[in-house]
């Protein structure tokens, strides 16, 4: 939990003494508010889940042996058509993995896909619930929502670095992909 997020939770629980009654603003109300922290904390929970999920699968990637960073393109070649029993073993078990780790990755990349709009939606929420406030007088209120669309620029931030690390990732895995299928279909 990043230091302005334990904040929020602290600020939360102050402002919830202090929110107004629905008669006072159209969306700077308890239950606006209410829903919002909700939706806030949904979209938290996604977005550390995937965060999880990446930072569980990282070490693999990090140890992970690609056989084109450890021959060339002819000692591969070589290699494949000369020791063809344990070299060919190691490529094979070497293409599954390679695939696996592109079939994780994507379903990464798919899982990430919808959060910057959902990051987007609740970023408006907050604005207009702060604006509100504003309308409405309730300045702690609006300096509230201040810090949650800052968590949410944050938030989508840290998304866009995610989907830049996966991408370059995936993109080192295809292409042990292509050199290894390229060597296996050398006759």
């Amino acid at each position: 939990m990043t230091t302005t997020r334990a904040r929020l939770l602290l600020l939360t629980a102050i402002i919830g003494l202090t929110l107004p009654h629905a008669s006072q603003a159209a969306r700077c109300t308890e239950q606006d508010w209410n829903k919002a922290l909700i939706s806030q904390q949904i979209l938290d929970q996604h977005y550390n889940l995937l965060a999880s999920q990446y930072n569980h699968w990282l070490p693999n990637f990090k140890h992970a042996i690609f056989l084109h960073q450890e021959f060339s393109r002819a000692e591969l070649q070589f290699l494949w058509r000369h020791n063809k029993q344990d070299f060919q073993a190691a490529v094979t078990q070497q293409l599954g993995s390679v695939k696996r780790a592109i079939q994780e990755i994507q379903q990464l990349q798919h899982q990430l896909n919808d959060m910057p709009t959902d990051v987007a939606k609740q970023w408006e929420t907050w604005f207009n619930i702060g604006e509100a406030c504003k309308q409405a007088g309730l300045m702690s209120n609006a300096f509230a929502t201040e810090l949650y669309l800052k968590s949410n620029k944050e938030l989508n931030d840290q998304l866009d670095l995610l989907h830049q690390q996966l991408a370059m990732m995936r993109l080192r895995y295809e292409y042990e992909l292509q050199i290894l299928t390229q060597v296996m279909s050398m006759p």
